[in-house]
């Protein structure tokens, strides 16, 4: 609490976005950029929290980093310190404190981005943080999105090309 004025019988509590760091003060401050107070009559600021920044003076909130960045560092004072996701990786929720590599089955061509890619049919993603999808290979298929791997031909059948989505494509072996 402070007290601007002389023979007053109470204190006032510092604001939202300001704080009284010690009894006897006659002003509140205002907490610093990368800080922020939610609360009325604190004794501190709070540092702005991994995923968020707080660019201005007097800040009751902080404002969080856009889905498809992230920040790994608290008491960050500007949206610079929201990193675009690398490829291979996402940022979400909004306020992200880390990017998250895409599963298996999934990948990500491009940076910045809140959602991983699916493998199309006749595709597969083995790894995690992939940047993109790989075809079959002949003689073998995936019907169906979203793999990690490809299945063999059944006997009695072939698959002459890469990428094939459905085994009712193959043709029958002699």
């Amino acid at each position: 609490t402070y007290q601007p004025s002389a023979g007053q019988s109470s204190c006032l509590d510092a604001d939202p976005g300001h704080y009284v760091p010690s009894t006897g003060q006659s002003a509140q401050t205002e907490c610093a950029a990368g800080t922020y107070q939610p609360s009325t009559g604190q004794p501190s600021c709070l540092d702005a929290d991994a995923g968020h920044y707080v660019d201005s003076t007097g800040q009751s909130e902080q404002i969080a980093c856009h889905v498809g960045t992230y920040n790994s560092v608290t008491g960050s004072i500007s949206v610079d310190a929201c990193i675009l996701a690398d490829p291979g990786y996402i940022a979400y929720p909004e306020g992200s404190a880390q990017q998250t590599a895409c599963l298996p089955g999934t990948y990500q061509p491009s940076s910045g981005q809140s959602t991983c890619v699916n493998a199309n049919p006749g595709y597969f993603v083995s790894n995690y943080a992939s940047t993109s999808q790989s075809p079959c290979q002949i003689g073998q298929y995936q019907p169906s999105s979203s793999q990690s791997s490809c299945l063999f031909a059944n006997a009695g059948h072939y698959v002459p090309i890469q990428a094939q989505e459905n085994q009712s494509h193959l043709a029958a072996g002699h």
